[in-house]
């Protein structure tokens, strides 16, 4: 089936230079040796993008980005799937994260949560962590772009909550683009069990 390859509106200058508003991350529900995962929507008036990078360290030299943006109701407004340079892990994340905060800008929105599965990348953002994998061009890109936003929040969520993003990135391989209203059916799918609010199931060691 032929994929439908829709290009954004370029993204608006950034006119605003204040700093963003960062909330505490939301804590995942705990049982015992297992944690329960669930994608939650963005309050009203915001939307939220979930960003995800894949790297192949098998010698092919595959990479890709792939994210969505979802309104409250968690509906996917816009989604991207696409083939990057080979790099680190870090960087192919930092990547990710930067291609969907341009294509939000180009939407015009104005409150966005930004959710990844890179805690260490989160972790800097939020002035939390000094430790970082990605050169501090990439890390001033995504902080000028985050001043973009009129409200906007940085939060870590583990990989079993960020499988929208997770599937765009497979999807980068054999079916790249970018998506307006609708996307891949399999991609469908994984935002549909998102909005039913299941849980997944993730191991964790207790000490």
């Amino acid at each position: 089936m032929a994929c439908s390859l829709v290009t954004a509106t370029p993204p608006i200058p950034c006119l605003r230079q204040r700093p963003p508003q960062l909330f505490p991350s939301a804590r995942p529900y705990q049982s015992g040796r297992v944690v329960l995962v669930q994608w939650s929507p963005p309050p009203r008036g915001w939307f939220k993008l979930n960003f995800d990078g894949s790297v192949y360290h098998d010698g092919s030299a595959r990479a890709s980005v792939g994210g969505a943006i979802r309104d409250s109701a968690g509906r996917i407004v816009l989604a991207f799937a696409e083939p990057t340079e080979h790099s680190t892990v870090g960087i192919v994340e930092a990547r990710a994260m930067i291609r969907g905060l341009r294509l939000a800008l180009g939407l015009y929105l104005q409150r966005l949560v930004v959710e990844g599965d890179d805690l260490v990348l989160v972790q800097l953002l939020r002035d939390e962590e000094t430790q970082t994998r990605i050169p501090m061009a990439l890390q001033e890109e995504i902080h000028g772009l985050l001043r973009c936003f009129s409200g906007c929040d940085v939060k870590h969520v583990y990989r079993e909550g960020n499988q929208v993003a997770h599937t765009l990135c497979r999807q980068a391989y054999h079916c790249p683009g970018v998506w307006v209203g609708i996307v891949p059916s399999v991609v469908f799918d994984k935002a549909e069990e998102d909005r039913r609010g299941v849980l997944h199931e993730r191991a964790v060691v207790v000490r």
